[in-house]
């Protein structure tokens, strides 16, 4: 009996160990392994970023084929059949550094964002995708009648579209800003620019690849200058427990949201500057991902359930300009929406969120 028991155990270990795949994400380049790659799965769900080692466990033989995508390099799709992907670097453009005019000492930075995310419970599955121009307002020092709180984007455009696969029925639409699917984005959470200039590690001036400034609980900050770009990471967990946050804000409300992961990267360009900033922003990414209980959950997503959601963003500027302190309180008080402008070096969708789009709003219907 027990010899039998000992053979079921190995046989259940066997599977659960065949289950789990590691995918290694690797530069073309020089081999060196990729970190903070997001991983998409074929359905448009999000499988998570790749860890310190360009690391990541794929569950389910289902998810592939998947796309991994990281700015800095050309997003690539891998079947089944494999276990690494060599992503190749990709160029950037940057426009030529803006002078600031003593007069006119207020930034006005205008981005298009996208944000991918998802929701899980136990018999729904939810994909959601928005398109935003956002608008912000930054400056070096101090203005008199500058508010801080102008440097967070504000959205000035946005396109939905979602997808909800319910008892095996599936629908496409583009959401109202007040149905409960945009209850998965979590762009107002997370999205941020770089409003002051921010110092390049010696190391990494000296030669050094990689510079890490540890938090309370592991690496909080990792400096990396490679092809040509300086990318400062960030763990937002590194000061948390066992790397799980629980914000209080969210009890209050009735909801308990347990975060496991989330960082953010801000990618520059690389000039050998000591310092860099918005001037030099090439795009930022962010990721999230935590499971939502408490009544409220249950009543918004209409699920007995707690449901598992992911979401990653990406933003990129399209023009910076300046302006005076009285053109900013203008435009700062204009709600007019702004006209979309996608960026020279977007990455493309991944193929999943590009059939999403195309089903909900044909080519040749978009503006």
């Amino acid at each position: 009996m027990r010899r039998f028991i000992f053979l079921i155990i190995m046989m259940v270990t066997a599977v659960c160990v065949m289950a789990d795949r590691y995918v290694y994400v690797i530069d073309d380049s020089d081999n060196s392994c990729v970190p903070g790659a997001t991983v998409i799965g074929k359905s448009g769900l999000i499988l998570g970023v790749t860890d310190d080692d360009g690391r990541i466990v794929v569950k389910d033989s289902k998810d592939f084929p998947i796309t991994v995508r990281c700015i800095g390099y050309e997003p690539v799709a891998l079947s089944s059949e494999n276990d690494t992907v060599m992503l190749r670097p990709s160029a950037y453009q940057l426009g030529e550094v803006l002078i600031t005019p003593v007069d006119r000492p207020i930034r006005r930075v205008v981005c298009f964002a996208r944000e991918y995310s998802s929701g899980i419970t136990g018999t729904d599955t939810m994909q959601y995708y928005c398109e935003y121009m956002t608008e912000a307002f930054i400056v070096d020092g101090k203005v008199k009648g500058y508010r801080k709180s102008d440097a967070r984007p504000v959205s000035k455009g946005i396109k939905r579209y979602a997808r909800i696969t319910m008892n095996g029925t599936d629908s496409v639409f583009r959401p109202k800003l007040d149905d409960d699917i945009t209850d998965l984005s979590w762009f107002d959470f997370m999205a941020f620019l770089p409003d002051k200039r921010m110092d390049v590690p010696d190391a990494v001036r000296q030669g050094a690849e990689a510079d890490t400034i540890f938090g309370k609980y592991g690496p909080q900050f990792i400096f990396r200058r490679k092809n040509n770009l300086f990318i400062r990471t960030a763990d937002v967990l590194s000061g948390h427990k066992n790397r799980r946050w629980s914000p209080f804000l969210f009890k209050l409300l009735g909801m308990t949201v347990d975060i496991d992961a989330a960082s953010w990267s801000m990618t520059f360009a690389d000039m050998g500057q000591k310092t860099v900033g918005i001037d030099e922003f090439v795009c930022g990414t962010y990721n999230i991902h935590l499971i939502g209980r408490g009544k409220w959950i249950r009543m918004i997503f209409n699920s007995k359930d707690p449901i598992e959601m992911d979401a990653y963003l990406e933003i990129y500027p399209v023009e910076i300009s300046h302006c005076t302190i009285e053109e900013y309180k203008e435009m700062r008080d204009d709600f007019s929406r702004l006209p979309f402008q996608y960026p020279q070096d977007i990455q493309p969708l991944s193929p999943a969120v590009k059939r999403l789009v195309d089903r909900v709003e044909p080519a040749n219907a978009r503006i």
